[in-house]
């Protein structure tokens, strides 16, 4: 039984992507444990658990991460 455990950014997803990040997730994990029988046989049992972490409890080279941090990161300008 695959167990997955997702940190991400509070506010930073929407409850749709944390919802397709979840089954998609969930989905590749069971597919590539169970082969090469179908993945149906282990979805059923693959856990997966997304934590939202606060900005001020998550870091990135010793700096703790802000919104414009992470806003730069996804713009590319790192």
């Amino acid at each position: 039984m695959p167990f997955i455990n997702i940190k991400v950014l509070k506010g930073t997803l929407s409850k749709e992507k944390k919802d397709e990040m979840i089954k998609r997730v969930s989905e590749t994990v069971a597919e590539i444990e169970a082969s090469p029988k179908p993945k149906d046989s282990l979805l059923a049992y693959t856990w997966c658990v997304l934590e939202e972490v606060e900005f001020d409890h998550w870091g990135i080279g010793g700096n703790a991460v802000t919104p414009e941090i992470l806003q730069a990161v996804i713009d590319g300008q790192t």
